[in-house]
């Protein structure tokens, strides 16, 4: 139906009336059935959204649909042109630049009335929502970067959910600490994902109370749970917040605590380590100052006892005392030899040795320690062959075993432990027992060897077998055992390419078979001879007898007993406590020297500071030094100090003259050009 002129000014004037009351500009457009559209009116507000006049856009209409880009005119035409054939409300949202260049976003809403001619008569409402748009796209944008955040923080799981605890978010980083879907998570209560049961009513007590106080709650440490139902250790931290839109939600920001955990346990095992390490290298260091000193009382033990042997007829009683003094000096100057060796940390030095002696020297020192009570047997197999190995990590070996097996007996009045040495054809049985075998089990010799250790204490269970040889594993009780002993054992026996069987069960004690590869066809190093029991002054060479010799140390006992050894030696003894004034003497004059020998370690002046002196004043005579422990330094700063000998104590007294006469040799019969 067609509207007369006086009609429709009137409806434009209620037109104009009703576009005063509301923001936007108003738009009447009558749609013919071939789909023609005629725009009727448009107010006069089309200025402030496209920046066009209201008479413009009536003379062309484009000028209002071209502000927007080519493929949003036609999805805007398509959208109203479906609403017309439904009858249906349109609505629509799209993009421009007005006549000034302004970005704007338009939404359009319009309701179509069909007329009695079968016209549509659509009144379209136009609104600038730029404003609402761009909150709604910065809204949008700055969820999708706390999303990406979110998923690429390693060990962050972030859950949303609301008072009721049904969960609205879940990153990537829930999903890969709890393992559930985000699919599988949403929509489902917290206390049915990773809650566990006992934790249900603190939990809702939590989050009752952030929400009532609308403050956040630092939770700590928790256990929750995963999809498989294993437990995982996170720090929680509960965040409220307050949405325009969703209302009330809250965030459990998890921090996964394995990795950190897993750190802080490497650390404290690191630490742990260097303590040990701290505690082996300060044994080094006082066993060494303990040498000297110790080793300093044993040379004058010694060398008196061997000085008065020889004044004694061999049938008087004293003689059988002073041998049986010498006999016990030397076990206590082995045993001091032994323990600096342990102490010491030393390159692998492997060579053809019998593990016999090995043993003899470890059961010597065993006996030191062990508990009286234990009953400790031993048992070599003279057939053994020998092995190629490093004789002080041998003993290291043996003696950690049996310090374990003793340790584990839990009634020392009936313990027993059992050593045994004997051969083993072929290679060590591949038996379940066989707990570590760093050697290959193949290419072994017809002959070998198996080096055993058993004990009747309480033996061990199947999880501790499979643990043995673990750094720093350890069943005894706290500051009673380092768990570093067996694990020493084995990268011992590795180097070695040795293997070790292991059999044990609770209540029957273990048995630890060491087996080690024969060396063939190869003899033994022969083990260094008895020391000489002739009389000493018998034993300096012709020609030597007056050689004037300067000894220097500041022990008394040791000066008192090299100056009376030397009188009876048939040499001259020039003897000295004082470093620096030996070394005036010397630059003044008032003694003349073939050569000399100091002790090393003296206050005020060290024996290589001496020797130094001594060299400048006499580069030609002969400087040896003395010492109760002979150091890796020591040995290294000899040669370019000039020293010509270093002499062990308590050896001195049979060292000693083999230095005199390989050194006087050297003044008083120097070699012919």
């Amino acid at each position: 139906m067609l509207t007369s002129p006086a009609t429709a000014a009137e409806n434009h004037r209620q037109l104009d009336e009703l576009t005063e009351l509301v923001p936007g500009a108003l738009l009447r457009y009558r749609v013919h059935a071939d789909e023609r559209v005629e725009l009727l009116y448009i107010s006069r507000y089309a200025l402030d959204i496209w920046g066009v006049t209201a008479e413009a856009a009536m003379a062309d209409e484009s000028l209002l649909w071209n502000t927007g880009e080519r493929q949003a005119q036609i999805e805007l035409r398509e959208s109203f042109m479906q609403a017309v054939r439904q009858r249906r409300i349109w609505w629509h949202e799209w993009r421009i630049k007005d006549t000034q260049g302004h970005p704007k976003w338009l939404r359009g809403t319009a309701k179509p009335l069909e007329q009695m001619d079968g016209t549509v008569l659509c009144t379209a409402f136009i609104m600038d929502v730029t404003e609402s748009i761009r909150a709604r796209a910065l809204e949008y944008a700055g969820d999708l970067r706390n999303r990406q955040i979110f998923d690429n923080v390693p060990g962050l799981a972030v859950q949303g959910y609301g008072p009721d605890l049904i969960v609205t978010y879940w990153n990537a980083g829930s999903e890969r600490l709890y393992g559930f879907s985000a699919q599988e998570a949403l929509g489902r209560s917290m206390l049915d994902l990773v809650v566990p049961t006992h934790m249900h009513a603190a939990f809702k007590a939590t989050v009752q109370h952030m929400v009532q106080s609308r403050t956040p709650v630092l939770s700590g440490v928790q256990w929750l749970r995963r999809k498989d139902g294993s437990s995982v250790e996170v720090h929680c931290n509960e965040v409220f917040m307050e949405h325009p839109d969703r209302g009330m939600e809250c965030f459990c920001v998890d921090f996964d605590l394995t990795e950190r955990r897993a750190a802080e346990d490497q650390r404290l095992a690191l630490e742990m380590q260097l303590r040990e390490s701290q505690k082996l290298e300060a044994l080094g260091t006082l066993a060494g100052g303990v040498a000297h000193d110790f080793n300093n009382i044993m040379a004058a033990i010694l060398g008196n006892a061997r000085l008065a042997l020889e004044d004694v007829q061999s049938q008087d009683p004293a003689a059988i005392s002073l041998q049986e003094i010498l006999k016990a000096g030397g076990r206590a100057r082995d045993l001091v030899q032994r323990i600096l060796s342990f102490s010491r940390r030393q390159v692998l030095e492997r060579r053809v040795i019998a593990l016999s002696s090995v043993v003899d020297e470890s059961v010597r020192l065993l006996r030191a320690t062990l508990p009286r009570t234990l009953e400790l047997r031993v048992a070599c197999d003279p057939q053994t062959p020998p092995v190629l190995a490093d004789a002080t990590q041998m003993q290291q070996v043996l003696l950690n075993l049996c310090t374990n097996a003793w340790q584990a007996m839990p009634d020392l009045a009936c313990g027993k432990l059992h050593i045994e040495l004997r051969p083993h054809r072929g290679a060590p049985p591949p038996r379940h027992g066989v707990v570590s075998a760093p050697g290959a089990l193949t290419d072994w010799p017809e002959v070998n060897v198996c080096l055993a250790v058993s004990d009747n204490g309480a033996g061990m269970d199947a999880q501790t077998m499979e643990r043995l040889f673990e750094p720093f594993f350890t069943t005894k009780p706290p500051g009673e055992g380092t768990g570093l002993g067996l694990a020493v054992v084995h990268g011992i026996l590795r180097d070695h390419q040795a293997a070790i069987e292991v059999d044990s069960a609770p209540g029957r004690g273990s048995t630890f078979s060491l087996y080690f590869r024969a060396a063939g066809q190869l003899e033994a190093a022969p083990e260094p001879p008895d020391e000489p029991q002739r009389a000493t002054a018998a034993r300096v060479a012709a020609g030597l007898a007056g050689t004037r010799i300067l000894y220097v140390d500041d022990d008394e006992m040791i000066n008192h007993l090299i100056g009376r050894m030397l009188q009876r030696g048939g040499f001259r003894a020039l003897v000295y406590r004082d470093p620096r004034q030996a070394l005036n003497d010397v630059r003044e004059g008032k003694v003349d020297y073939d050569l000399a020998i100091t002790d090393f370690a003296m206050p005020g002046m060290s024996g290589l500071e001496l020797a130094r002196e001594l060299r400048a004043l006499h580069p030609g005579r002969p400087v040896a030094i003395t010492s109760g422990f002979i150091a890796e330094e020591l040995r290294r700063l000899a040669p370019a100090a000039g020293i010509a000998d270093l002499i062990p104590k308590p050896n001195t007294c049979e060292e000693l003259f083999d230095a005199i006469e390989r050194l006087a040799s050297r003044v008083c019969r120097p070699a012919l050009p």
